[in-house]
């Protein structure tokens, strides 16, 4: 599933489409791809069509990107693997849509169509092979011969529902354990992720010492926040130096003394490059800043600067929410009145910790497994 013959994964510029024309469609006009993904996430793919026991079905991707994100399959080796999967109605779309070269889809684990119509010959592989792409290649999942070709049967298993008990082990988490108790494990998810990025802090100063390890925690941080603007290397360079000016010749002696008014905003605005919002400023600094300023209080033994860090942390402004999160923010809600930053981080470490490494049923929000 790993691999896929380079000769497959590159394009190939002289590849003439009218060498090996697809077959007509054979699909019928009133069948969508939507009916594929509400299909397998309804749990209704047939088993004889699977190539790999599912685990998992995942979620609904949102926006660009594959149609459905963090699926489980058992390997044959009994290791699980969690991905992605796309769905079209005909097997050549993948190629068809820019898919094959694009790297939103290297990830995808699993290819589901209604049909494969691949020709011999064909740049995304002959009928029956997996489907190549920039991550390696993807078993594809075809529907019709299932359901003998008629989309009728289809739209039937549909209409029935979800298979199973439809929903995902932490989606009844409010209910189960009241929305403060709620509130409070997903917070110590994100006090764990932020201890986590203090210790890679404590790492880059032990290697680099104090100044260098601010400059990489620094330079990652504006870049990461970067988003989908587009910032040149000279623009880049631009705001490491504006904030540089700002901290002076000692930046870490400044963030300790912005740290100790114990004020979120004061740290934020010490790292506010001309042209930064509030909300970049504020994940400049959480995400360099305080994970530096906590690595030195453990060091240098700082009671005091240990308590203004970890006041910091909880009266940190609530980040907007993260799109990776949506789905899970949504199972393990309602989210507290004043979410904070913590609760937001602690939802981008289940997603990024168990969502998507196929520990769905084994993660904090989880019910505990019965003796």
């Amino acid at each position: 599933m790993n691999g896929a013959a380079p000769a497959l994964r590159e394009a190939s510029p002289s590849y003439d489409a009218s060498r090996h024309p697809v077959p007509a469609r054979s699909v019928t006009a009133s069948l969508e791809e939507q009916a594929l993904v509400a299909l397998w996430l309804l749990g209704r793919v047939p088993s004889s069509a699977l190539p790999l026991p599912l685990l998992r079905p995942g979620r609904a991707g949102r926006g660009p990107g594959p149609d459905v994100r963090e699926a489980t399959v058992l390997l044959p080796s009994g290791v699980t693997r969690t991905g992605d999967v796309e769905m079209h109605l005909r097997a050549t779309d993948f190629v068809h849509h820019g898919h094959a070269d694009d790297p939103a889809y290297a990830s995808v684990i699993l290819h589901v169509v209604w049909e494969d119509d691949r020709p011999a010959g064909w740049r995304g592989g002959d009928r029956g092979t997996p489907t190549p792409h920039l991550g390696g290649d993807a078993p594809v999942v075809e529907i019709a011969p299932s359901l003998h070709g008629d989309p009728r049967r289809l739209e039937a298993l549909v209409a029935r529902g979800p298979s199973g008990s439809g929903t995902e082990p932490c989606a009844d988490l409010v209910a189960r354990l009241g929305s403060d108790e709620a509130a409070a494990r997903v917070r110590i998810e994100g006090q764990r992720r932020l201890a986590e990025r203090a210790w890679r802090a404590g790492a880059l100063v032990a290697r680099y010492d104090w100044p260098g390890a601010w400059a990489q925690l620094l330079d990652r941080a504006v870049r990461a926040t970067a988003g989908r603007r587009h910032e040149s290397a000279a623009q880049h360079d631009a705001h490491l130096a504006a904030i540089a000016r700002m901290l002076g010749d000692d930046p870490l002696g400044t963030l300790i003394t912005l740290a100790r008014d114990a004020r979120p905003t004061a740290l934020i605005e010490g790292v506010r490059a001309p042209g930064f919002g509030t909300g970049r400023a504020a994940e400049v600094a959480w995400n360099a800043a305080l994970p530096l300023l906590i690595a030195a209080a453990t060091q240098y033994g700082d009671l005091d600067l240990a308590r203004a860090t970890a006041r910091l942390a909880g009266e940190w402004p609530t980040p907007a929410p993260y799109g990776k999160t949506t789905a899970l923010a949504r199972l393990a809600g309602p989210a507290p009145r004043r979410p904070g930053v913590l609760y937001a981080q602690g939802l981008l470490h289940l997603q990024d910790l168990w969502c998507t490494r196929g520990g769905c049923g084994a993660c904090p929000l989880s019910p505990a497994p019965e003796a």
